[in-house]
C-alpha cells in the first residue's frame, strides 16, 4: 500500500477512535447494526438502481488499486518505444515486427502493431484517440458512481434519523426515558455514519481516482504522439526527445527520472 494512504487511514481512523473514547458514555453507544445496515444498505441499492450493475462491479474491482503504489510504467513504455522507433528506422520490417514481442502496455502494442501493418496516420490517430476516449469514460463513470455514493450516504443517514424520531414520538407517551433515550441515539447514529461514509470514505476515493484518471490520460497521450511519430518515421532522437520532455514535466518530483537510451537493433 501506499504510505500516504496508510498514513491518511491511521489519522483519520485515530481521529474517530479518539471522539469515541472521549465520549462520556462510552464508545458503545455509537454502534448500531441496524443504522449500519440503513447506511450502507440504502446506499448499495440508490446506487445499483441509478447505474448498471456491471459498472459497480467494475468500481469494486477498481477500488483496491487505489491503495496500491502507483507503478511508474511510463519510463519501460517510453524506453520500449525508443527500441522499436530504432528498428522501424533503421532495420527491416522483419525486424519491427518481431520487437513487438517485447511491448508490455497493450495501448502501445496495438498502436505499434498497426504502425507495422501499414495503417494510414489519420486512422492511425482516430483507434488511439478512441481507446483513450474508452479509458475516459470508464474510469470517468466509476468516479461519478464514488461522487454518488457520497451522496446518497447522507441522505438515508438522515433518512434513519427520521426513523428513529418517528419510533421515539410514536411511543412518547407510554414509554420510559431508557426507551426514548435508545431511539434517540438510533435516530443520530445514522447520520454520524452518513457524514463518516461520505467525507472520509467515498468523496476521497472518487478524488483520488479522479487524480488517478488524469495521469493515466497524460500518460497515454504522451504515448500516443510517440507512436504517431514512429509512424511517421522520424528519427529516434527526435522521438527521445519529445518523450523526456514529456518526462520531465508531468511525473512527480518523488519520481526518480531513468535516462532513456537508444539501442541499435
Amino acid at each position: 500500500m501506499k504510505r500516504s494512504v496508510i498514513v491518511s487511514l491511521v489519522g483519520g481512523a485515530m481521529l474517530i477512535v479518539g471522539m469515541l473514547v472521549l465520549s462520556p458514555h462510552g464508545m458503545g453507544a455509537f454502534f448500531s447494526i441496524p443504522g449500519f445496515i440503513v447506511v450502507l444498505g440504502g446506499t448499495l441499492a440508490a446506487t445499483l438502481v441509478s447505474r448498471p450493475v456491471n459498472e459497480v462491479r467494475s468500481l469494486m474491482h477498481s477500488v483496491p488499486q487505489l491503495f496500491r503504489e502507483e507503478e511508474r510504467r511510463i519510463d519501460a513504455d517510453i524506453a520500449q518505444l525508443l527500441r522499436f522507433a530504432q528498428r522501424h528506422r533503421f532495420s527491416s520490417p522483419r525486424a519491427a515486427e518481431g520487437a513487438l514481442a517485447d511491448i508490455s502496455n497493450p495501448f502501445v502494442a496495438a498502436g505499434l502493431r498497426q504502425v507495422v501493418e501499414g495503417c494510414s496516420l489519420d486512422d492511425l490517430a482516430k483507434s488511439l484517440q478512441w481507446r483513450i476516449a474508452g479509458v475516459r469514460s470508464q474510469e470517468s463513470g466509476q468516479t461519478q458512481i464514488l461522487y454518488s455514493m457520497a451522496a446518497f450516504a447522507p441522505a438515508f443517514g438522515m433518512l434513519g434519523t427520521l426513523f428513529g424520531l418517528v419510533h421515539m414520538l410514536s411511543g412518547i407517551g407510554e414509554a420510559g426515558l431508557n426507551q426514548i433515550g435508545s431511539s434517540m441515539a438510533f435516530a443520530m447514529v445514522t447520520t454520524v455514519y452518513g457524514i463518516i461514509a461520505s467525507n472520509l470514505v467515498f468523496k476521497p476515493l472518487a478524488i483520488k481516482m479522479e487524480r488517478r484518471t488524469g495521469q493515466r490520460l497524460l500518460q497515454m497521450t504522451s504515448l500516443m504522439e510517440g507512436i504517431l511519430q514512429i509512424h511517421q518515421k522520424r528519427h529516434p532522437m527526435l522521438i527521445k526527445e519529445a518523450l523526456e520532455s514529456y518526462s520531465a514535466h508531468y511525473q512527480e518530483p518523488a519520481s526518480p527520472q531513468v535516462p532513456l537510451t537508444l539501442v541499435r537493433a
